[in-house]
């Protein structure tokens, strides 16, 4: 099988057998070895080539700069690129489903599915069913965050102003 080397330019054999160390890595020395990769693509190439269909990272793309293989099996999220370690992974899976729908309930009503008076501006899943736009109701609570519609599973600090 061969498959295009965005570094070199040159046609690779992905099945030849490389001898990468198994290595223990942080989120964050994953997401510094990310973005080097994503710093080489050609224009027009984004970093989801780096995800696997269940979210998981294709390391075999990335051991060249990180001098090795995890140990442990990290995923991210094809629709806002968040990084998750495995015992987080529905996390990657449910943001890019809830993020999909959320734009999707933009599109057609030109507002966000949160309910108003929410200081944490979570995602309202009932709204999201009741379009038709999420099947199930996630199990990981999401929160719309300032930057351009995108969401989070990180809770919001709510400031509190004394009057």
């Amino acid at each position: 099988m061969k498959t295009f080397n965005f570094f070199k330019h040159q046609k690779i054999k992905t099945n030849q057998p490389h001898n990468y160390p198994i290595i223990d890595l942080t989120v964050e020395q994953v997401r510094k070895a990310i973005r080097t990769f994503t710093d080489q693509l050609p224009k027009g190439v984004y970093r989801t080539i780096l995800v696997k269909e269940d979210n998981e990272i294709d390391f075999n793309q990335l051991a060249h700069i990180l001098g090795g293989l995890p140990s442990e099996k990290f995923y991210m999220s094809k629709e806002t690129y968040d990084l998750f370690t495995e015992n987080e992974k529905l996390i990657a899976y449910e943001v890019d489903v809830v993020q999909k729908a959320v734009d999707q309930y933009v599109k057609e009503n030109k507002a966000f599915p949160v309910l108003p008076y929410d200081p944490l501006k979570r995602i309202n899943y009932f709204e999201l069913m009741q379009k038709n736009l999420c099947k199930t109701e996630p199990q990981t609570q999401f929160y719309l965050t300032d930057l351009d519609g995108m969401i989070s599973h990180v809770k919001p600090d709510i400031k509190t102003t004394k009057k």
